[in-house]
């Protein structure tokens, strides 16, 4: 049974995910708090995202300790 959830560390985020908006995502801090929410804009330095109540965090990606998302939500949203 394959697994589903992929994990990006920061290294690889931004090269990952650069073209990426909508996608629901877990971004985990390095202090262990995580956010749930859907990319609005990723840059080389931060992620941005809206929680399911539609606040918006900008995340350093130096605070990154990864991004966890169900490579089946990558599959459902458009990707240019």
């Amino acid at each position: 049974m394959s697994k589903r959830l992929v994990r990006l560390n920061p290294e690889i985020i931004f090269r990952k995910l650069e073209n990426v908006t909508e996608l629901e995502i877990n971004a985990v801090l390095q202090n262990g708090r995580t956010y749930f929410g859907k990319i609005k804009s990723i840059t080389s330095d931060y992620v941005v995202l809206a929680d399911t109540r539609d606040h918006v965090h900008r995340i350093a990606i130096a605070d990154l300790y990864e991004i966890v998302y169900d490579m089946e939500s990558i599959k459902a949203i458009a990707l240019p």
